[in-house]
């Protein structure tokens, strides 16, 4: 019979390479994904086909959230609680090893890359707290860590498996070029938790916005346009291209209302909170800030009760142009 796996596929090259190296010596491999609105990865359907595996995709769900706000093991520099996180994770997946009759999971960690979750202690730490102790295979890093249940068996060759250590890349490059892997995420990103403007957005969102009342919805907001707080319940994103117009609509919902530029060229904006005329001022005020057409009177739409409406609106062009608002971010 086959021994099979499962691997945690994030859409990067280490868990691209960590599936390859296992694939290598003959153990059937599937990959299991986590979806999230922090992870900047979205090729991970490619990685796999790329790899020729079976792809699993769940979401992380409502209880991520709650592991945002509150993560026992605390932050890194921004708003990244790496630890709590692959922990979160690990139990996840642990309870579809069975499901799939997988004898083990891994991963593509690398020990030393990435400062708060890589390193050893912390590894031993999330291995244990996840009830995975023995059970979590790092093929990249393995020749450099304990032997787990999968080499003790001889499940695994351990000298056919790795001892990469630390933040360069050079070896990871130089395999997928050996492998021919094509389909993989940038080195060195992967998760918006990390970037300072993300953060700083996340931060204001728990801020404002009551833990139970907090959507996912609400945190992939946050990964499109601009967003400028203008009250305590009253946030306006601005679409900073016609990508992230577009894109913007499928986020009108309760709670959330478009108006958009009616005959010229400009940016969407979709209000976050109370629909009411100051909301409106505000909006409006928003799109003629962040355009170029500025002709002497414009005209914007936007929904009210199943109703289109509009408005013309004159444009002071003998002044300059009123500042940027100091967008939501760190």
């Amino acid at each position: 019979m086959t021994l099979r796996a499962l691997g945690m596929l994030s859409g990067g090259l280490d868990s691209a390479l960590a599936a390859r190296l296992l694939l290598d010596q003959g153990i059937e491999v599937i990959g299991f994904h986590l979806e999230s609105p922090t992870a900047c990865r979205n090729d991970v359907a490619d990685v796999a086909r790329d790899l020729g595996i079976r792809l699993v995709s769940r979401p992380k769900g409502e209880e991520y959230l709650r592991l945002l706000r509150h993560p026992r093991f605390g932050y890194g520099r921004n708003m990244n609680p790496c630890v709590d996180c692959r922990i979160f994770m690990f139990r996840y997946a642990r309870a579809w090893l069975e499901e799939f009759d997988a004898s083990f999971l891994f991963t593509g960690e690398v020990v030393g890359q990435r400062p708060m979750s890589q390193r050893r202690d912390r590894m031993d730490l999330i291995d244990r707290e996840s009830q995975l102790e023995g059970r979590v295979l790092r093929p990249l890093s393995a020749r450099l860590l304990p032997e787990t249940e999968p080499e003790r068996r001889g499940w695994v060759d351990r000298g056919r498996l790795l001892a990469i250590r630390g933040r360069g890349r050079g070896e990871q490059l130089r395999l997928a070029e050996h492998y021919g892997l094509r389909h993989y995420a940038s080195p060195g990103g992967g998760c918006l938790l990390t970037d300072p403007e993300f953060s700083g957005r996340l931060r204001d969102l728990f801020a404002h916005r009551a833990e139970p009342d907090t959507t996912m919805d609400d945190v992939a907001l946050l990964r499109l346009g601009r967003h400028v707080r203008i009250a305590d319940d009253l946030v306006v994103v601005i679409g900073r291209d016609q990508d992230e117009n577009w894109r913007l609509e499928a986020f009108e919902t309760a709670g959330r209302w478009r108006v958009e530029p009616d005959g010229f060229r400009g940016p969407t904006a979709l209000v976050c909170g109370r629909h009411d005329e100051p909301a409106l001022q505000a909006a409006i005020a928003l799109i003629l800030r962040y355009t170029t057409d500025r002709g002497p009177a414009v005209r914007v739409r936007w929904s009210e009760g199943g109703a289109v409406l509009e408005r013309r609106v004159e444009i002071d062009t003998s002044g300059p142009v009123a500042p940027a608002p100091t967008p939501v971010g760190p």
